[in-house]
C-alpha cells in the first residue's frame, strides 16, 4: 500500500515540477453512456488558464434529439439522434459553402459517424432529414 502511495506521490509530483496539472471529468447520458470528456489543464504560473474540450452541439426536434460532436471537427465528427424512427426515412446531405453536395448517406443507427477528412478546412452546411422533420447545421472543419 505504501509503494503504491510513494508511486503516486512522485508522479503528482512530476507534473506539478513540470509547471502543469491535468484533470479530466466525464459527462454521462441517462443511460450511462458516457457522452463529453473535458480536459481541463491548469499552470502552476496561472491556475486561472483553463483549457476545456468542445461542448456537443444539440437541438430538439420534437421529442427527437439531435447531437452533433466534436464541433469543430479535424474530419471525424458524430451525428447521434435519440428515438430514431426506422420506418421514417432519415438521411443527411452534407454541403460545401458554394452549395455542392458532397455527401449523402441514411442515418439508420442513433449514431453516425461522418468522415470528412478528405476535404479542404473550412465551413459546410449538413441537413438532417427525420422523416419529414429538417434540421439544419454548420459544420466547421480545422
Amino acid at each position: 500500500m505504501k509503494k503504491k502511495i510513494t508511486l503516486l506521490c512522485i508522479i503528482l509530483f512530476c507534473f506539478v515540477s513540470q509547471g502543469r496539472a491535468q484533470t479530466v471529468g466525464f459527462e454521462y447520458d441517462d443511460d450511462g453512456n458516457m457522452n463529453l470528456r473535458h480536459i481541463l489543464t491548469m499552470s502552476k504560473q496561472n491556475t486561472k488558464d483553463i483549457i476545456e474540450a468542445p461542448k456537443p452541439v444539440t437541438e430538439e426536434i420534437g421529442e427527437q434529439k439531435i447531437t452533433i460532436y466534436p464541433v469543430p471537427t479535424r474530419g471525424l465528427f458524430q451525428v447521434a439522434v435519440t428515438l430514431l424512427d426506422s420506418k421514417k426515412k432519415n438521411y443527411f446531405s452534407l454541403y460545401s459553402l458554394s452549395g455542392a453536395r458532397i455527401l449523402d448517406r441514411n442515418i439508420s443507427n442513433e449514431s453516425t459517424e461522418i468522415d470528412i477528412s478528405n476535404y479542404p478546412a473550412g465551413t459546410y452546411l449538413l441537413d438532417v432529414y427525420l422523416g419529414e422533420k429538417v434540421s439544419r447545421w454548420k459544420v466547421i472543419k480545422q
